[in-house]
């Protein structure tokens, strides 16, 4: 086998068949070479088709459900030098997948190697094992740079709901997520939390009645979500360094 894995094994999964919450202690790859599966795992459902590429963080509880089709897998388990390389481009407790007919090639050269087993098939495997791992690094670190759908959306219906009351729940069934993987998400991304981004939102739309309008202070404050006035104070002059008095001054 290549040394960039400690095993390297194939399995199949008849047509209809499910699996319930379950772990492995150790890490894997998963190379999908044949049929589809949906999984749950971390709060979220993927679709896995041929050519999916996942990664199993060891203890992650998941479920899945084979397709009609069954399923064909080549599991690796990487060893340690090659899973602090990922560790250190890719958020690897996030079971994070990608999805590419390259995979499936690669997958099917790498299953062809270990039945073929003669002289060359480790090095064979040696290097079909660094192009899946330069696959999935790219790809995956790629991914990562782009916010997940459900952050774009909590982004949007934060943008169109920001003066209204809304707590985490509720904001996570919006968007369809789970509300801790929004809250964790959100502020990996975003740098600052759901909560610190709501006041940021009116902090934005209490500025630009200030500086367009002569409405008063309490109205602002009721008209961008704040309690009162003194909590529009206080959390302007916080965001933006000066009260809203003085913010309209210079305006």
């Amino acid at each position: 086998m290549g040394v960039q894995f400690e095993s390297l094994r194939t399995r199949r999964y008849p047509a209809g068949s499910s699996m319930a919450d379950h772990f492995h202690e150790t890490p894997s790859l998963c190379i999908l070479i044949a049929g589809d599966y949906e999984e749950a795992v971390r709060g979220r459902s993927e679709q896995y088709r041929a050519g999916s590429l996942s990664f199993c963080p060891p203890y992650e509880p998941h479920a899945q459900r084979i397709g009609r089709s069954g399923a064909s897998k080549l599991l690796l388990e990487p060893n340690t030098p090659v899973l602090a390389f990922l560790a250190e481009h890719i958020r690897l407790e996030e079971a994070p997948a990608i999805h590419t007919p390259a995979a499936a090639e690669i997958g099917r050269r790498m299953v062809a190697e270990l039945s073929i087993n003669d002289a060359f098939s480790s090095i064979a495997l040696e290097g079909l094992g660094q192009e899946l791992l330069a696959l999935f690094g790219r790809s995956a670190s790629q991914r990562a740079d782009v916010p997940a759908r459900w952050l774009r959306d909590a982004c949007a219906y934060l943008a169109e709901h920001g003066h209204e009351p809304h707590d985490l729940r509720a904001i996570a069934a919006a968007v369809g997520c789970d509300p801790v993987r929004l809250s964790r998400g959100f502020r990996r991304k975003f740098g600052h939390t759901i909560g610190q981004h709501q006041r940021k939102l009116r902090v934005v739309a209490a500025s630009e009645l200030l500086a367009a309008t002569r409405m008063p202070l309490a109205e602002i404050a009721q008209s961008c979500g704040f309690y009162d006035q003194s909590h529009l104070t206080r959390v302007f002059k916080a965001e933006v360094g000066c009260t809203p008095a003085a913010f309209r001054k210079r305006s």
